[in-house]
């Protein structure tokens, strides 16, 4: 399908008023309306650079600047390039046009005029600038969708881990040491979601989740990922932290204030571990990027055991941080697991 004949914008450069009427008239008897002409060089690269023209038909010899001159200014600019240019010669300037064609024009016609021949060229020159007029539109949307799946990849996984995915097209497994892991859990938000209707449950959560992901970024946390009304972030993994147990026990108090203060306040169980553990995509065709080991389990364990609005450490956390953070020990904690481990208060 051509561009419409209504619709295309033409421009005509030449410095000889016959001539520019002559096209002018030929195009109008052709079904072109929107004609817009220029007498000289110049002229025509100011209208260029003002209006968005679908074609323009160019005269090979004026005083000011040769449409030669005119061509490998349009052709230079990458805004403009995609402009078809026919130039208008004389019939003894075929090695000049030829030279024309060389430097990006699109075809040459010669005068005096040949209806039928301008007809069809105008219009097979018309036919290729809708076409790459296609293929740009079809690669804008290649790329605004491109962009849209990185900006999702980054709201569900950590930004190095959606880098590497979209860069290989998978992310290596490994094993992280010293990363401190934070689990956050809401008072009592089982029993809300049985009392309430599924919007409110929804909306409350994800207001809720918002604001601590502003304190995550505040403080160099990642979230990992959100179990049910339960968050996962830690510190240390694929970003640097100089203290990742410190800097995850003032996220800590910053989520008990925000949790606290909301306008349906809430009351939070938090815990705190560090150690090694893995961490990898997991699934083809729903990707998941998740934490695993033995700290990930014992993190969550720490969490269970707190009461509300407590911020559990475990020892061999605080001891990663023991002059920056205060805290008071509550004793030995058995795990699900079997082990004791002390279990300390931040204060």
């Amino acid at each position: 399908m051509m561009i419409n004949k209504e619709d295309a914008n033409i421009l005509i450069v030449d410095d000889i008023e016959d001539n520019r009427y002559t096209l002018e008239r030929r195009l109008k008897r052709d079904g072109y309306t929107n004609i817009f002409t220029a007498e000289g060089g110049k002229t025509a690269l100011e209208m260029a650079a003002d209006n968005k023209f679908d074609l323009i038909l160019l005269d090979l010899m004026m005083p000011d600047m040769s449409g030669l001159e005119v061509l490998k200014y349009l052709k230079g600019d990458p805004m403009q390039r995609s402009i078809p240019v026919i130039m208008v010669t004389a019939s003894d300037e075929v090695e000049t046009a030829a030279e024309c064609i060389i430097n990006g024009a699109d075809d040459f016609i010669t005068k005096p005029f040949n209806g039928t021949l301008l007809k069809a060229r105008v219009g097979a020159s018309l036919e290729k600038k809708r076409l790459r007029d296609t293929e740009e539109n079809y690669l804008d949307r290649v790329e605004t969708d491109k962009k849209r799946s990185q900006q999702i990849l980054k709201t569900v996984m950590p930004t190095s881990v959606a880098n590497e995915l979209q860069s290989s097209g998978k992310v290596r497994s490994r094993r992280y040491d010293d990363v401190a892991i934070l689990i956050c859990d809401l008072v009592g938000f089982t029993s809300f979601c049985e009392k309430n209707n599924p919007e409110l449950v929804v909306e409350t959560l994800q207001t809720l989740v918002e604001s601590f992901e502003n304190a995550f970024e505040e403080f160099g946390l990642e979230k990992i990922k959100t179990v049910g009304d339960a968050i996962v972030a830690v510190a240390g993994l694929s970003s640097h932290s100089i203290s990742p147990v410190k800097s995850c026990v003032d996220c800590s108090y910053k989520l008990r204030e925000i949790a606290n203060s909301a306008s349906m306040p809430w009351d939070l169980h938090l815990g705190i571990h560090s150690g090694s553990l893995v961490a990898g995509t997991v699934g083809t065709k729903t990707v998941q990027f998740d934490i695993l080991g033995k700290t990930v389990n014992v993190a969550f364990n720490i969490c269970d055991m707190s009461v509300s609005n407590q911020i559990l450490i475990s020892s061999d956390a605080w001891m990663t941080a023991r002059n920056e953070i205060k805290v008071k020990s509550i004793g030995l904690k058995r795990l699900k697991s079997g082990q004791d481990i002390e279990m300390l208060e931040c204060v």
